[in-house]
């Protein structure tokens, strides 16, 4: 099996593979992690976002999740409080109950009560935030980690697995045999050789790149390739940390343009996102 990208679900691709016995080959066109998968919040969290959209099932998974990374990489990944201040008065109860719910779907995973707040608790949390109209507030617990730093450690599991990783190997072309796909042409980015692989099975982990390795089955195996994927793109603001002096981190459920928002410490700095 070859797998193509070294981000999270390629490299996640590769030790679920690696485990099951199979022979696995990743390559990676530039460093592990070179996309979406160093670009993210931070947040390992079970989606207080699909909680509001009513996506339970998805909730559900995602603490499931974040119970599992926890439980086996708690060098990386770490409890972090969160609190939400209220400027009107439903939202510390209404928003509050949606958080206590969100406890209770964690179950024996929670990593930490919610709680409710007065305007003078929501200041010791956060002295920066806005104090004119300030109400209360909600504190609740989600987890944060080193996304970049994760996914190298999976690089490493893969490799003990017994997966061969590379990354600076470039996929240049795809090989087909009797109209189905063989394999692909690589070539090492660091010595300019170009390699042949042969593979009984491809998978393309690429994330927004996915439909430019598509295109080199065209005409082939699949016929005209049609784009997949319409990428969209966010951007993280990183700050100074006196923008966020304490080891709390901010959260908006709704901003302005109807996204949800976080302020979170992370390196001595605070990154503000997605926007």
């Amino acid at each position: 099996m070859v797998v193509i990208g070294g981000g999270a679900t390629g490299l996640g691709i590769a030790v679920d593979a690696s485990q099951r016995g199979f022979r696995v080959l990743l390559l990676e066109k530039n460093d592990f992690a070179k996309g979406t998968s160093s670009r993210a919040t931070k947040l390992v969290h079970g989606g207080v976002r699909y909680l509001a959209q009513g996506n339970l099932s998805l909730v559900r998974e995602a603490l499931y999740e974040r119970a599992v990374l926890l439980h086996n990489a708690p060098h990386i990944v770490q409890p972090l409080a969160f609190v939400m201040p209220s400027y009107k008065w439903w939202e510390t109860t209404f928003y509050g109950m949606g958080l206590m719910l969100y406890d209770l779907m964690a179950g024996k995973s929670a990593i930490g009560s919610t709680q409710f707040l007065n305007k003078q608790q929501v200041l010791d949390r956060l002295p920066q935030v806005r104090s004119i109209g300030l109400r209360g507030g909600v504190q609740y617990w989600d987890g944060q980690f080193d996304d970049a730093r994760l996914a190298l450690e999976i690089a490493r599991t893969a490799q003990q697995k017994g997966a061969v990783v590379l990354n600076y190997c470039s996929v240049e072309s795809l090989a087909h045999q009797n109209h189905k796909l063989s394999g692909l042409i690589g070539k090492d980015a660091e010595t300019g050789r170009v390699f042949n692989v042969k593979a009984k099975c491809v998978i393309n982990a690429t994330g927004v790149w996915v439909d430019g390795i598509r295109a080199m089955d065209a005409n082939t195996s699949l016929g005209k390739i049609e784009p997949m994927v319409t990428p969209s793109q966010g951007v993280h603001l990183v700050v100074d940390r006196s923008f966020l002096s304490k080891d709390f981190a901010l959260l908006v459920p709704s901003t302005q343009d109807g996204r949800v928002l976080f302020a979170v410490p992370w390196l001595g700095k605070v990154i503000l996102g997605t926007t």
